[in-house]
């Protein structure tokens, strides 16, 4: 018997019989978390995930320390044979790490530096020291340009670089910007967001006083559109991408790239630009029609006109956000169906939009192409939502959060059925959603598969019945009993809600104890979905989780305001759904210590956490954070009043957190996140 064939009869390591170049193949279907925990089985396993095939999955980011050769983590890596070439600087302070660059600068490709503190002779020579960077990104770093000498001795050409983003940097100026982009002769993509940028003539005319010399090298105190237009004409061949999110960039502006000769954009990002118009967008879509990437998104001044431009000019567009764009209507919403190559579409926030704009437009026929949608904050109907699920059924991407007014437990049976292709799911703060729609039980009466629209006998039926869009249980001892309620609102709606779910898990047990043949749709249809969120549907309860919630490659769910969940919900999501990273159950007041025992227990790759305002919660849950979670980064216990002052006193021993929020100024603490306002019923103002 040879070696060999011992091995693979006594079970010790299947993997090294494995050609490597199998190996590699197998890794290609997984994603770069499931293959690095792959990597810990033996360790032909990580010879394969560090196959340069897979580098480029991986960026090494080195997070709020002081980088030196004589400390780790620098100085662990200088005993590495692997090769890094995607690398972040995220708040770091340089100090002497010549040796790291000397040794790995070679092989960057990718190199970002953030908000950090460097001087301008430090970032020179590690500028020098990596060749073959292709994409360089300097953002947030405002104290290096300050004084104007950056890169102001440099000899060397960085001819790789093809990507350079100098975004949010406050003291840019023409002398700078020509200094840096003279040594990359090779630019295709340039972002200038969130920048000051001189965009009217008549403020170059002040710092260009005709002095020829210092038209030549560029002002030193700031950065004007002239000269960024002066570098465009020179590269108009090779430049591609230009992002001037969060500018002051405006019609002329815009009129002025039009201008330009040979200029041939891909890609164009105008978020948040509220000087933008009309005239200017026309004449800028009209030159450039081989556009495949526009963003205009919060451009308060785009309105019909230029989107029947934009639909009618650039009809190789392959990505389109026009989020919170409130002065677009259907008419021109429609013409979006157009677009025969259209892979992402964004119109979400847009107040003005009805359900037409997707029934007449988006998703009146069959669509293939079409593969992320976002319709959050839209009135739309079920009709709607039905017709995206029936003729758009690629998608990885559907977003249907604050959708409050008629996204129900049929709409999401109806995705369920089709859209089976799911990677990310968004349905925060649907309230109609509970958990027959999620699970499908007691939803066969109400699904028609040849109908798009829902009839009112069903829902008059669906908001007289206890559970919510279900004909199987109807009794309801509030209407059998004819009294003077003393409860709250909220009262009355904390018991509906107990007797809703009391009324679902024993029809649970009733399905798994028949074994009944179910016509309708759960959740673990979508064997691929990685994010779900569910935060703010308070009907949805533990019900939801035991029944059929088989996610294996689920990443993120959350299920913040979910009241109904509680231990025994939270111990059959962390046994059906190991792979989770990122956690929110943020306000449910069910859970308790053990739940956090649990999750911390059974979730290894655990990285967020978010359990702020869980009053139930004490010390006990830091305990079990400390001694369980080995690769968390973020953790919210804000308002959490049964713990300590200073949890993060308990968590030292962490090496991997990076924040923990501790928010301590009261028990009811307003969440921060922007909710978008609910678009208006015109049925409301009907008299």
């Amino acid at each position: 018997m040879t070696k060999e064939s011992e091995l693979q009869f006594n079970g010790l390591n299947h993997a090294a019989l494995l050609p490597m170049e199998i190996l590699i193949k197998i890794f290609q279907y997984l994603n770069p978390m499931d293959r690095h925990q792959a990597s810990f089985v033996c360790k032909r396993l990580l010879e394969a995930s560090e196959h340069f095939y897979f580098t480029d999955d991986t960026q090494v980011n080195f997070n709020k320390i002081t980088f030196s050769d004589n400390f780790s983590p620098a100085k662990d890596f200088l005993t590495s044979f692997r090769s890094f070439p995607n690398i972040q600087f995220t708040e770091v302070e340089f100090a002497d790490c010549e040796c790291f660059f000397q040794k790995h600068g070679i092989e960057i490709e990718c190199l970002s530096i953030i908000s950090c503190d460097i001087s301008e002779k430090k970032l020179s020579s590690i500028l020098q020291a990596t060749p073959n960077v292709t994409s360089l990104k300097i953002q947030k770093c405002s104290d290096l340009f300050i004084s104007g000498r950056l890169l102001s001795d440099s000899s060397f050409k960085m001819e790789n670089v093809t990507n350079l983003s100098l975004a949010e940097n406050r003291h840019l100026t023409d002398l700078l910007f020509n200094r840096i982009t003279s040594l990359m002769p090779n630019l295709s993509s340039l972002d200038l967001s969130s920048n000051t940028i001189s965009f009217h003539k008549g403020l170059f005319k002040k710092y260009y006083p005709g002095n020829h010399d210092e038209e030549l090298s560029g002002s030193k105190t700031v950065l004007t559109l002239h000269y960024i237009q002066k570098f465009f004409r020179q590269r108009a061949q090779n430049i591609k991408s230009l992002n001037f999110n969060s500018t002051l960039i405006d019609g002329n502006a815009l009129q002025v790239l039009a201008d330009i000769e040979d200029l041939q954009l891909e890609s164009l990002f105008l978020r948040s630009c509220e000087q933008l118009t009309n005239e200017g967008i026309i004449s800028l879509v009209s030159v450039q029609t081989n556009l495949q990437v526009l963003d205009l998104s919060c451009t308060a001044r785009l309105t019909d006109m230029a989107l029947i431009h934009i639909c009618e000019q650039l009809k190789k567009l392959r990505v389109l956000k026009i989020r919170r764009c409130h002065a677009l209507t259907d008419i021109s919403v429609k013409m979006i169906s157009d677009l025969s190559f259209l892979e992402v579409l964004d119109i979400s926030e847009c107040k003005s939009l009805t359900s037409q704009s997707i029934i007449d437009g988006i998703a009146s026929r069959s669509n293939d192409i079409l593969i992320e949608l976002y319709l959050s904050a839209l009135n739309l109907s079920n009709a709607a939502v039905v017709k995206v699920a029936e003729n758009i059924p690629n998608l990885r991407v559907l977003d249907l959060s604050y959708c409050i007014n008629h996204v129900d437990d049929v709409c999401v049976q109806m995705v369920l059925k089709n859209l089976t292709k799911l990677r990310e799911l968004n349905l925060d703060l649907c309230e109609r959603i509970s958990d027959a729609g999620l699970t499908g039980m007691s939803m066969d009466n109400q699904i028609n598969q040849d109908e798009l629209s829902i009839s009112k006998e069903v829902q008059e039926q669906k908001k007289d019945a206890i559970v919510s869009g279900s004909n199987h249980y109807t009794h309801d001892p509030i209407k059998h009993h004819i009294r003077i309620s003393l409860k709250s609102k909220a009262e009355e709606e904390i018991v509906e809600d107990a007797l809703r779910k009391r009324a679902m898990l024993q029809l649970a047990k009733e399905i798994n104890l028949k074994e009944q043949p179910c016509n309708s749709f759960g959740l673990a249809r979508l064997k691929g979905l990685r994010v779900l969120r569910l935060g703010g549907c308070n009907k949805v309860t533990d019900v939801s989780l035991i029944y059929n919630f088989k996610l294996p490659e689920l990443k993120e769910i959350n299920l913040s305001k979910c009241q109904q969940i509680s231990l025994q919900g939270i111990s059959e999501l962390v046994k059906n759904c190991p792979a989770l990273e990122i956690v929110n159950l943020s306000e449910c007041h069910n859970v308790d210590d053990k739940c956090i025992e649990l999750i911390t227990s059974k979730l290894p790759r655990l990285t967020k956490l978010d359990i702020s305002r869980c009053y139930k919660l004490t010390d006990f849950s830091l305990d079990y954070i400390a001694i369980n979670c080995k690769r968390i980064r973020i953790l919210n216990v804000a308002g959490c009043k049964h713990m300590s002052d200073e949890p993060h006193l308990k968590l030292i021993n962490i090496e991997t957190l990076r924040d923990v929020s501790i928010n301590k100024r009261g028990s009811d603490i307003e969440n921060t996140n922007k909710i978008p306002r609910p678009p208006m019923l015109s049925s409301l103002f009907k008299r």
